[in-house]
């Protein structure tokens, strides 16, 4: 007999396996012509093993878009208080982008696209209150480091730092094969590109700007 611990955990595996096969899948066609069907032999699970878990498929991806801003907020909480928050977000962010359990960076920068443009997912994150869980999370993050919650800073640096991680997510599938030996060379680019948000935009630094080859196009 499974322990309930050991129910739950598996519970968990399951519903993130689910939600990372209709990421893959809606990186490779396109949400709308992802089917549950197709979800559920991604998985290697049944359909009604999917509807255990999940509504639809928008339910599902909201699901990992939860998880991984879960995962974030706990390594921010993980850093030391008396590190500035800038840098806290900063480490957490791109140890987040880098790791292995989160996807590879073109599912990545194809899920933040979906939530920018996919009305069925922007109408279920409106239900779910997924802005008032990061106001939520963000007050009690500064509220561990004794800081004001309802000020500016914090949030000009939570949504300035999404905003730089997405950007150099963006950068990299374009300029880079998605190969997952180059993980330290992603971590290169984040870095730089954090380097150059704490910078200021008033000039670039280096090695970030330095020109870069586009992949040579397939005949």
């Amino acid at each position: 007999m499974h322990s309930p611990g050991l129910r739950e955990a598996k519970k968990a595996a399951t519903r993130s396996a689910l939600a990372r096969a209709v990421l893959r899948l809606s990186t490779r066609a396109g949400i709308d012509h992802v089917t549950i069907d197709a979800v559920a032999a991604e998985a290697n699970v049944s359909v009604r093993t999917f509807h255990n878990y999940f509504s639809g498929k928008e339910d599902a991806l909201l699901h990992f878009v939860s998880s991984l801003f879960d995962t974030i907020v706990e390594r921010i909480e993980a850093r030391p208080t008396d590190e500035s928050f800038f840098c806290s977000v900063r480490t957490a962010l791109i140890e987040a982008a880098t790791s292995p359990d989160v996807g590879e960076p073109a599912e990545i920068v194809a899920l933040l696209r979906l939530l920018d443009t996919d009305p069925g997912l922007t109408a279920r994150s409106r239900d779910m209150e997924l802005g008032d869980t990061v106001e939520a999370r963000l007050a009690e993050l500064c509220a561990q480091r004794g800081q004001p919650a309802h000020t500016l800073y914090p949030r000009m640096v939570l949504h300035n730092a999404i905003t730089t991680i997405r950007v150099a997510l963006e950068f990299w599938v374009t300029h880079h094969d998605d190969d997952p030996t180059t993980s330290a060379e992603l971590a290169t680019v984040l870095e730089c590109a954090f380097d150059q948000l704490a910078a200021g935009l008033s000039q670039p630094i280096r090695p970030l700007n330095e020109p870069v080859d586009p992949i040579p196009e397939e005949h």
